[in-house]
């Protein structure tokens, strides 16, 4: 529970990890998969319920290794796009308040999921990012540069996400309705079909996202990092 708020997490990991070149969320940190790593992220007091949304060639593989670990969680195959994925998630959660977390983001913290859960529940929707450091190009189909995005109001989007309800439920029916394809994340959802503004907080620099090799060398960087400061 958060502030009397019922919480569900839904984990997105039906991703096909085509830039990776496998599946990534198999590999490991720390000898346990990303998937794991990830999903113990949010086993804490203030989440209520975990949804993991899978594919239907990976259910079996991801149920074991979850039931292994002792995590309490509900599998939810998912779909092709990410939102008709989310979708699926949300239709099996029973909270008000709704977190949603990329699969390959092994690094959250408590603190980064009651920061964004916080601003949640007072703004109704929510999102971690970074203040970007470098220039951000805007690139037309030809190719060329169109322009660039002020650097000063340039952020880094992160997970996990957090909605209202209603919020998330309305932004997923207009979007599946309206056959929305384009890629994107759930706070671009809420804002686009539900003209709702979504508030970001700062996230951190450790809660990376592993979409390529390089991404995992950085995840195991940052993890013999981490244990060095338990030590």
């Amino acid at each position: 529970m958060f502030d009397r708020y019922r919480v569900s997490a839904i984990i997105t990991c039906a991703g096909k990890g085509t830039r990776f070149g496998g599946n990534k969320l198999l590999v490991t940190i720390d000898g346990m998969t990303v998937l794991e790593k990830t999903v113990r992220c949010f086993d804490i007091p203030l989440v209520d319920e975990i949804i993991v949304t899978v594919s239907a060639d990976h259910e079996a593989t991801y149920r074991r290794i979850l039931e292994e670990a002792g995590i309490d969680v509900t599998i939810v195959v998912g779909s092709t796009e990410r939102h008709l994925s989310a979708k699926n998630g949300l239709d099996a959660t029973s909270g008000d308040l709704i977190l949603v977390h990329d699969g390959v983001r092994p690094f959250v913290t408590p603190d980064l999921i009651d920061r964004v859960s916080a601003a949640a529940v007072e703004h109704g929707a929510a999102m971690l990012g970074l203040p970007s450091t470098v220039q951000v190009k805007l690139i037309g189909d030809d190719g060329f540069v169109e322009g660039s995005l002020d650097r000063s109001h340039s952020w880094l989007g992160q997970t996990p996400q957090g909605f209202r309800r209603d919020l998330l439920a309305t932004a997923y029916d207009t979007a599946i309705a309206g056959a929305y394809a384009r890629v994107s994340d759930d706070a671009d959802l809420v804002a686009e079909f539900c003209s709702h503004r979504v508030k970001i907080v700062p996230g951190h620099v450790n809660n990376i996202k592993i979409t390529t090799p390089q991404d995992l060398g950085t995840a195991r960087l940052i993890a013999a990092n981490l244990l060095e400061e338990d030590d």
